[in-house]
């Protein structure tokens, strides 16, 4: 079982990666740091991630990479309910994405730009379901949103050779990490790598 969290700069946790699978499954490692306690390692979350699939269209000089998130976190059912908040972000810098504004919509329905609220108290595109696992209970998160990259080239022609550029890459991916908070304690990061898939 793996667990997952990234937090604030106001507390140094552990942290712990975890490494994807072929099929989607994730292990988690545990950091170089201090040992874990057993109320960390509790309230630690675990990601289930598979590719995540990038969209590419061109319309006239703009380009645009329609990001369609997905991802699982899970916690231990008991400690979940000693959670404040669960939070998700992503790393794009691995990406071409990282070169791209992009905008998401906010939690009221409002367009955010160059912003993603990473407490997910805020994000509506989730679900909270109860699962077992090995025959422990946890709360499963799933996340589905979309952000759109997007950017203005000086002709189509640029446009159209940069989208074929993108959707050669295949080395590309995020890095996602969560954390928890409760009780004025962020508890330890993991983190989850996951490829991206560039399409039309």
């Amino acid at each position: 079982m793996l667990w997952s969290c990234s937090k604030k700069a106001d507390v140094k946790p552990t942290s712990a990666d975890t490494t994807k699978t072929g099929n989607g499954n994730l292990s988690a490692t545990p950091g170089s740091a201090s040992k874990l306690s057993h109320d960390d390692s509790i309230h630690m979350a675990a990601f289930i991630i598979y590719p995540q699939n990038v969209k590419t269209s061109v319309n006239g000089k703009v380009l645009k990479l329609v990001f369609d998130e997905k991802v699982n976190i899970f916690l231990m059912a008991d400690a979940y309910n000693q959670t404040y908040a669960v939070h998700l972000k992503e790393d794009f810098k691995k990406s071409v994405l990282a070169a791209f504004d992009f905008t998401t919509e906010g939690e009221n329905g409002q367009t955010a730009f160059n912003y993603v609220d990473d407490n997910l108290n805020n994000i509506r595109f989730k679900t909270l379901s109860d699962t077992l696992i090995q025959g422990v209970k946890v709360k499963k998160i799933a996340v589905h949103r979309q952000l759109t990259f997007s950017r203005t080239y000086d002709s189509p022609q640029l446009a159209a050779d940069q989208q074929n550029l993108i959707l050669a890459r295949y080395d590309d991916f995020i890095t996602f990490s969560s954390y928890t908070y409760y009780n004025q304690k962020n508890y330890p990061t993991t983190s989850a790598k996951a490829y991206i898939k560039y399409g039309k």
